[in-house]
């Protein structure tokens, strides 16, 4: 076993016997081990999943914070049941077991199915966007995120998968003048990792997870999060009826410019993690996700309108990706 999988199996026996339960290591399943600085168990005949946490990255000790305020405002998350601080910014708790079902087992799914998952995940995703949270979240979105997200799509995608130079990217002035346009943009409170396996289903209604991330954004970052997911590859047409369902649960018309805006952000992100994740860590599952992402991407650098301002940058990547 993984040093850190053993220490946070250590943890997860020792809160759970400490709350009451006889539990074995024998009654631990391993869900995830190690991502960035996690492990997940369920344990077994407890309805409880445990999560474990380091200090690996800066937003896994936000998780209990932010779980307790979006259930204490009403949105549907996992209830946090039990929680210990396990010092030097490590963690350890156990939360509501929502089974196994999430949004991405739907892919193949008939679209009527589909859809009612996905406008119950939209309906509480707006709710998120209308709260004042009380608890501490990440660093918002400005303009030194974003270009560290086209930062990151340069480095790992444009330069390690497709060998062209990652500095004429970043130099090129649609990627400053669409992180600035953003940035002065208003902002509310947004999940960031908005994608179909961060979304439980229980009994057809969503729930939302790995939300550790939340921080003042764009809503529409979140909604093309969803809508272009490359994980799912919805048609086109699905994507659309997606958003004509958010504008009748937000009763507002989408910013499409902005939209679109944000979608090319995300999925840059998203291109970058593929690429750094499946080259750096050797996982071909996320280099295998690099085609869909990318047929994702020039969908809606297609789709860009001349008044967003992601428009010149679209157009270099229509011709250069």
């Amino acid at each position: 076993m993984h040093a850190m999988t053993s220490a946070g199996a250590d943890s997860i026996l020792s809160l759970c016997r400490e709350v009451g339960m006889q539990v074995e290591l024998s009654d631990l399943q391993l869900i995830v081990a190690g991502a960035s600085g996690r492990v997940i168990m369920r344990v077994a005949h407890q309805g409880v999943i445990a999560v474990y946490w380091t200090p690996d990255r800066a937003d896994n000790g936000s998780f209990v914070a932010a779980a307790r305020g979006l259930h204490r405002m009403g949105v549907r998350v996992p209830q946090v049941l039990h929680y210990r601080d396990e010092g030097q910014g490590c963690g350890v708790c156990l939360i509501q077991d929502l089974g196994c079902q999430d949004l991405l087992g739907l892919k193949d799914a008939p679209w009527e199915q589909k859809y009612a998952a996905y406008c119950s995940a939209l309906q509480q995703v707006h709710k998120l966007h209308g709260l004042t949270p009380d608890w501490s979240l990440q660093p918002a979105f400005d303009a030194s995120l974003y270009r560290w997200e086209q930062g990151y799509f340069a480095e790992h995608f444009l330069g390690r998968h497709l060998g062209l130079h990652p500095v004429d990217f970043m130099q090129l002035p649609s990627t400053n003048a669409l992180a600035n346009s953003l940035a002065e943009l208003p902002r509310v409170p947004v999940h960031r990792d908005f994608q179909s396996q961060n979304i439980m289903l229980q009994n057809a209604d969503a729930y939302l997870i790995d939300f550790q991330g939340m921080r003042m954004g764009r809503a529409e970052y979140d909604l093309a999060s969803l809508v272009y997911d490359p994980y799912v590859s919805l048609l086109p047409a699905e994507s659309d009826l997606l958003l004509a369902a958010y504008e009748n649960i937000s009763g507002k018309k989408i910013d499409m410019p902005v939209l679109s805006a944000c979608a090319l952000q995300r999925l840059m992100q998203a291109l970058g993690a593929y690429a750094n994740i499946g080259y750096n860590q050797k996982r071909n599952w996320y280099l295998n996700m690099i085609p869909a992402g990318t047929k994702a991407l020039l969908h809606v650098a297609g789709r860009t309108s001349s008044d967003s301002p992601a428009y010149p940058l679209a157009q270099w990547l229509l011709n250069h990706v």
